[in-house]
């Protein structure tokens, strides 16, 4: 676990739910229920899951303690959700590191040919949840966004919210089908969407932190020519920032998350 030298070190601390409970038996942490959290007595790095948790993680940050993030894995996920994405301190990978391909080639993750035609603009919301994360009102970002986007291109805009439910995603209404319905290039706040645009070789803009902004513009006056960058190390990267649930059992999430500390 990484901590400077003039810290003391203590075992983390896991909110309780499905998927931090494996995570909890490969880092020997305690594993407690949000309610019995006391932070100020509760002194080891605090792992948590979803956004819905940002006050622990704005303590976190107010107190220089270390944090981990579980989320919806970046790639891999098809019928069942099995990856999950683990961050240190922070909600997404947002800085790439060289890392090997062996976790990549397992997922068998294609990464298709960059497309870059196209008449459509295919705007993705974030949620509502994201929003209130980042402080932002989602209604005043549309209006916003689209604005900026049509001063920039006279192309379609056409608007994706996320289908709420899973099998709906998976089956009915993939983002695949809709990336490959004519569109030039998508537009997200930090969803990761733009992950997935980017393995199907559609280029992204990304307007907040997000785990593909390093493969993506941020600026909407660029709309017109967006970058289409080597992703293969970056590809390898986000592989080496999520685990299924055998991999957080047996340690291995807490390893290689801990292996530079």
């Amino acid at each position: 676990m990484a901590k400077s030298k003039n810290k003391k070190r203590y075992r983390p601390v896991c909110i309780e739910d499905r998927i931090t409970t494996p995570f909890s038996k490969g880092c020997n942490g305690v594993l407690i229920g949000a309610r019995d959290l006391n932070p100020k007595k509760h002194l080891g790095p605090i792992i948590i899951r979803g956004l819905a948790k940002r006050k622990l993680m704005r303590f976190a940050r107010e107190n220089d303690r270390d944090f981990y993030y579980i989320d919806t894995g970046y790639f891999g996920n098809k019928k069942r959700k099995i990856w999950h994405r683990v961050v240190k301190n922070d909600v997404q990978h947002s800085e790439v590191v060289k890392r090997d391909s062996d976790r990549l080639d397992r997922l068998d993750v294609e990464l298709k040919r960059w497309k870059k035609t196209g008449s459509k603009i295919l705007l993705c919301p974030p949620s509502e949840k994201s929003m209130i994360f980042y402080g932002e009102d989602l209604n005043s970002w549309m209006k916003k966004t689209i604005k900026n986007i049509k001063k920039n291109t006279d192309r379609e805009i056409e608007i994706r919210y996320k289908p709420k439910i899973r099998h709906e995603r998976v089956y009915d209404n993939k983002i695949e089908n809709a990336l490959m319905d004519d569109v030039f290039c998508l537009v997200t706040y930090n969803s990761i969407v733009a992950t997935e645009a980017i393995l199907n070789g559609i280029p992204a803009f990304t307007l907040a932190p997000n785990a593909a902004s390093p493969m993506c513009l941020q600026d909407l006056s660029r709309i017109e020519k967006p970058i289409y960058p080597d992703r293969h190390e970056w590809a390898c990267h986000l592989a080496y920032g999520q685990f299924n649930c055998d991999e957080m059992i047996d340690g291995t999430a807490w390893r290689i998350l801990n292996e530079d500390g």
